[in-house]
This record gives C-alpha cells, structure tokens and sequence, in this order.
C-alpha cells in the first residue's frame, strides 16, 4: 500500500512538472507572438493557428513558433501557404528541422536583399535543388544568382521564384508523411502539450 501511494505520488507529480513546463513555454511563446503581431489579441490569433497548424504537419509548435517569428519580424506575412512551402520542402529531406530552419533564415533575410549563394547554399547543404528550380523558373544560373540576389527586387524575384518552384516539386509532400510513426509521435506530443496547456 505504502509502495502504491508512493507510486501514485511520483506520478503526480511528473504530471504537474509536465504542465508546469509546457505552461512556461507556451507563455513564452504567446509574450513573443504578441510583441511581433502588435497586440495580445493578434497573438493569441498567430498562437491558435499555430497550433492548428502544426497538427497536420511534422513539426511542434515550438519549431513553427520560431519560424513564424523570424518571419513576422523581418516583414514577411507567414501565411499558411508559405509555411505549407516550407513543411513540404523540409519533408522530402532528412534534415527536416535543419530545412524548415534555413529556409526561415534564408526568406527572413532574403526580403531585404542581399539574398546570395551563401544564403541558398543553407537550403542546397540539405538536399534540396534550389539551383535547379532556380534555373528553371528564373533562367539564371549558380553563378549569376550572387549579382542577380543584390538588389531588393532581385532577391524578392528569388524568393517568388523559390516558393513557386518548390511548391511545384514538393507540394502535398506534407501531407503523404501524415502517416508516418514520426509525425504521428510529433502529432501526440503536441495533443499532451495543448492538453497541458489547457
């Protein structure tokens, strides 16, 4: 009986430590929604999408968070089309959160121009064939990318450019991994989380 309540005891309390801890950081998350949304209310908006968001594709809520905020904070509006782009490129990788992570970075920096090879190589270093897609829909090459990328229109041609090619080659990709026993274990990791949070 005295190893019972003990056991019940311990439970208990990995429970409260577990709430504890996804409270803190989803707070966390919704202070910094907050201060890149402008208002607690548009936060709390960016924060339930989100998390809706984040139940159909492979990565957490904390991975698409940060995403969403470097791209709120650089200009760009990380609409849902936009981070579908990005959850369909990082899934045909191995590297899921390493692409999801450069591709964030690469458009964040990108709007502003100055967008290179170096920039894309973060992209291409993972698996997927920026250049190519480039060449098709642009018609430049590797090497004409660093002066064509300097210019605040040419970056953002690239970024156009980028975004309708991939979602040419990778689209629904996202979807087809939906099966998957990782995204499944992502999927019911954020089911405890929003739980928790609850």
């Amino acid at each position: 009986n005295l190893i019972k309540s003990a056991l019940i005891g311990i439970g208990g309390a990995l429970v409260l430590q577990k709430i504890v801890s996804v409270t803190a950081r989803f707070e966390d998350m919704r202070d910094s929604l907050t201060a890149v949304t402008g208002s607690i209310e548009n936060g709390k908006q960016a924060f339930d999408f989100i998390k809706e968001f984040a139940t159909q594709t492979q990565f957490s809520v904390e991975d698409l968070t940060k995403s969403f905020i470097m791209l709120k904070a650089s200009g760009i509006d990380p609409t849902r089309k936009l981070l579908t782009t990005f959850t369909d490129t990082a899934a045909v990788t191995t590297d899921q959160i390493g692409v999801l992570d450069a591709m964030t970075r690469v458009f964040a920096r990108g709007i502003q121009g100055g967008l290179g090879l170096e920039e894309l190589n973060q992209i291409a270093d993972r698996g997927v064939p920026v250049f190519r897609i480039l060449e098709e829909q642009l018609g430049i090459t590797r090497l004409e990318i660093a002066k064509f990328g300097q210019s605040t229109e040419g970056a953002a041609k690239i970024l156009e450019a980028l975004q309708v090619g991939l979602n040419a080659e990778f689209g629904g990709a996202t979807e087809t991994k939906m099966d998957n026993l990782s995204t499944a274990m992502s999927n019911f990791g954020i089911a405890v989380d929003n739980s928790a949070d609850a």
